[in-house]
């Protein structure tokens, strides 16, 4: 019984060196017998040629940064020229934006205030975000110069931190005119974006309507509404 037990003993350990020596022999090595090559994780954190940041580099399968729709939250001015459509008369436009947190954190309530070239407006309106399987995704919708108005569309960063969101708005009647408005929010800095729309006009095909610049007030801190 003792020198059976002595036999497997040993053919365990022979399994065993087997197993490391043939481990080690697959283990990828530098040219030149210098130190083994880096796995992927340590070639991504190598300094980039030619930078001097020493970030690290990203690649395809990494994780899709979260945008944070708060970065809307709070006083924004805004300004400018619009071209003539069902929509008003063409012409500069400028006032201000507010927009405070709502309910529990996937509402956001907004406030308008501006003039444009048929006169003075007030706007409200509200946000809503919904984080699903298939992506980020937001509705807007608002009563402007008693035009409703919704936007809708999704949200996308790339792996730098970058986000825009991407709209289109359902064709309604204005002036007796079709129309349908799509756009885009190119979020430039923390405290500053702006808005391209385009516009189509009886089906026609889109064009330029206008581009709205927002600037945040850095120091207001509008109250949320509970």
């Amino acid at each position: 019984m003792k020198s059976r037990f002595q036999s497997a003993l040993w053919m365990a350990a022979l399994c065993h060196l087997a197993a490391g020596a043939a481990s080690v022999q697959t283990a990828p090595q530098a040219q030149g017998g210098g130190r083994p090559a880096q796995n992927q994780e340590e070639q991504r954190r190598r300094e980039q040629p030619g930078s001097t940041q020493g970030a690290a580099t990203t690649a395809e399968t990494d994780a899709q940064p979260k945008f944070n729709m708060d970065y809307f939250v709070g006083e924004w001015t805004f300004e400018s020229t619009v071209s003539e459509s069902p929509l008003g008369a063409g012409g500069p436009m400028s006032g201000s934006e507010t927009v405070r947190n709502m309910l529990d954190g996937r509402f956001w309530d907004v406030s308008i205030k501006g003039e444009g070239p048929d006169g003075v407006f007030t706007g409200r309106g509200v946000i809503m975000y919904q984080d699903g399987f298939f992506g980020q995704f937001f509705t807007r919708y608002e009563v402007t110069q008693g035009q409703a108005l919704l936007r809708t569309g999704s949200v996308g960063c790339d792996l730098g931190g970058t986000c825009n969101l991407y709209f289109e708005t359902p064709p309604f009647e204005r002036g007796g005119a079709r129309v349908q408005l799509r756009g885009r929010y190119y979020l430039t800095s923390p405290f500053s974006y702006r808005v391209t729309t385009e516009i189509s006009v009886d089906k026609g095909e889109y064009r330029n309507w206008g581009t709205v610049w927002y600037a945040k007030d850095e120091k207001a801190k509008p109250r949320a509404i509970k």
